[in-house]
């Protein structure tokens, strides 16, 4: 998921503390960030100082554009940067790692975790040799090489979604948006975990459940509320989690009867608030997108019943 929070020690914590992860997050608007300049300046050297500020300010604006980075107490260590001129299908127009953050496999969960964030279906890049068993490694399907300038090799490298989930495991989890409406007003249901992290009642599903059923389950344990499931809305969220694990959230509508009042537990802490809280309140900006289109379904429900 993208945005997620730096968890850790501090620097200062001392010798022998534990390296905090990078946290993978968007960059569309940090651009300025430190870290940012000199990732970029290898690939950018061709370009004219006003050349590259007019760069920056497209990767900024429009939204054909992603940017992606490693971030590591305000520093970015690692970027990628992707255009996406049609919905699904990518092409990487540059990607970094600082020299001394290589080979702690940065660079492939770049690739990897902005593939799953934008749910692309196929993704492209032209290497150079040198740079072309980066990709292969990655299960992209390398070409037989082109010149773009005399002496100058650059390999087709492309990678699919089938190719790229058939080489890792699979976990799946499902969950819900939960909502009721009191007094005309929607309110959703959240929950904040003993991490500190707010999002949404989901868990596992378990051997012999459906997605709906689990889903149905962990609302009830995890709340105390009966919920049924609102047909013709669903959503997932896809990330690597390990070095060769996807999991798999697949996020339902739901709602429960007013008089039910949804309770905390002692593994989380449960919110009943309206849409604009809520949003501001999730961890997470997958999680928020989904609850953004949740929103829009029931205000197009609505309008249809009206």
């Amino acid at each position: 998921m993208t945005d997620q929070p730096v968890n850790g020690v501090s620097p200062q914590a001392g010798t022998g503390a534990r390296r905090t992860k990078p946290a993978f997050v968007s960059l569309k608007n940090r651009l300025h960030l430190p870290g940012v300049g000199e990732l970029l300046a290898p690939c950018t050297r061709h370009l004219t100082p006003s050349q590259y500020k007019r760069m920056i300010s497209a990767w900024a604006a429009m939204e054909r554009y992603h940017v992606f980075g490693m971030l590591v107490y305000g520093q970015v260590i690692g970027f990628i940067a992707i255009e996406e001129k049609n919905k699904g299908f990518g092409r990487v127009l540059a990607i970094g790692v600082l020299p001394q953050q290589q080979m702690r496999g940065l660079g492939r969960r770049l690739l990897v975790e902005a593939f799953c964030s934008l749910g692309l279906e196929e993704l492209t890049a032209d290497a150079p040799g040198e740079v072309a068993g980066f990709y292969e490694r990655l299960h992209f399907e390398v070409g037989d090489p082109r010149e773009t300038a005399p002496g100058i090799p650059v390999y087709p490298c492309v990678l699919r979604r089938s190719v790229l989930f058939g080489a890792y495991q699979h976990e799946y989890s499902s969950g819900a948006v939960l909502y009721c409406v009191r007094g005309g007003e929607r309110l959703y249901v959240l929950v904040t975990e003993l991490s500190g992290n707010t999002g949404l009642p989901k868990g596992h599903v378990e051997a012999g459940e459906t997605q709906e059923m689990t889903a149905l389950r962990e609302i009830f344990e995890e709340t105390g509320v009966e919920a049924t499931i609102v047909p013709g809305f669903g959503g997932e969220i896809v990330y690597p989690q390990g070095r060769y694990v996807f999991k798999h959230f697949t996020y339902f509508l739901a709602t429960f009867t007013p008089e039910q009042e949804p309770r905390s537990g002692t593994d989380v802490v449960t919110h009943l608030l309206p849409f604009d809280q809520a949003l501001r309140k999730l961890s997470f900006a997958d999680v928020r997108t989904i609850l953004r289109e949740a929103e829009q379904f029931l205000n197009t429900l609505s309008l249809e019943h009206s």
